[in-house]
């Protein structure tokens, strides 16, 4: 008898749960169904995996060994749907790539440009989003290239510093040392750092929060929305609140703010996530034309 990947699938949700009714629900089969299968699986391997009784299901010493083998077998079969998914036309002829917004408005259009000029055949679909959301774009494949600040890799992905970027204060256009060419951040100590909440990028708001006390900033932290160059500009406008944003942000800032070196200066990197191994011919070399727009 053939072992199925049904089977296998089965048998791990009824690992999981030890309990027949609750799997049949997961699997949105009857229990009848998830005895069945297991009971096919198990005569086809010539072992026990799940001892049943009335009020309990254990697996077995051999039900133990297999899980992970299991595991591994069901993680293949989807790696090979991932390969083979990036084969399909719409996916040979068109790369997304997802990055924050100053992403977005300032380095990718120069990448779509060098694309379309060398690359004619293969379109590049920008996908904006707030900061934090980068990888949890990668890892649902709703896009091939991640850009970002402080990102990391998944399984199966590489992460390379792009550049490090300077970092600038924004404040209101009335605030007294708005006429200054730079400011110590420790001069904003009677203004709130405008932030989005940390559970949604803990490692850029962290590194944030170390580059105001680095410069002797203890900042209070008014939290907002996740993106501060938006709906919640008016509390830097009202000079409510100050920020801190890439240079590459500061050509999209309203007219009443203004953005002002940080003495000493204040620098974060820019990664590119991409997967390792990914087939289709003209990938490697928009990443690589992608780092040299970057550090150019």
């Amino acid at each position: 008898m053939k072992i199925t990947l049904r089977q296998i699938e089965v048998f791990l949700v009824l690992a999981q749960h030890l309990h027949f009714g609750k799997a049949a629900e997961e699997l949105h089969v009857s229990q009848a169904t998830v005895s069945d299968e297991l009971k096919r699986l198990e005569i086809a391997l010539g072992l026990t995996l799940i001892t049943r009784s009335t009020r309990r299901a254990e697996l077995t010493a051999a039900g133990h060994a297999l899980c992970e083998k299991s595991r591994e077998v069901v993680q293949a079969v989807n790696a090979l749907h991932d390969h083979a998914r990036l084969f399909r036309d719409e996916n040979l002829s068109k790369l997304r790539i997802v990055a924050s917004p100053s992403v977005v408005n300032g380095l990718l259009p120069e990448i779509i440009r060098q694309t379309e000029a060398q690359y004619p055949d293969v379109a590049i679909e920008e996908i904006a989003v707030e900061s934090g959301e980068v990888i949890e774009q990668l890892v649902s494949r709703k896009a091939d290239i991640g850009m970002g600040r402080l990102l990391t890799a998944p399984l199966g992905y590489r992460c390379e510093e792009l550049y490090q970027e300077e970092y600038v204060a924004v404040i209101s256009r009335n605030h007294p040392l708005a006429t200054q060419q730079e400011l110590a951040l420790s001069d904003l100590s009677d203004v709130p750092l405008l932030l989005w909440p940390r559970e949604h990028a803990p490692e850029y708001y962290d590194a944030l929060i170390a580059m105001c006390e680095q410069r002797e900033l203890s900042p209070m932290v008014l939290v907002s929305p996740p993106r501060i160059v938006g709906t919640r500009s008016y509390l830097l406008s009202d000079g409510r609140a100050f920020s801190l944003v890439p240079t590459s942000a500061t050509d999209f800032l309203p007219g009443d703010v203004v953005a002002l070196r940080v003495s000493p200066p204040a620098t974060l990197g820019l990664d590119i996530v991409y997967r390792e191994r990914d087939p289709r011919p003209n990938i490697a070399h928009i990443v690589e034309l992608i780092t040299r727009a970057a550090r150019k």
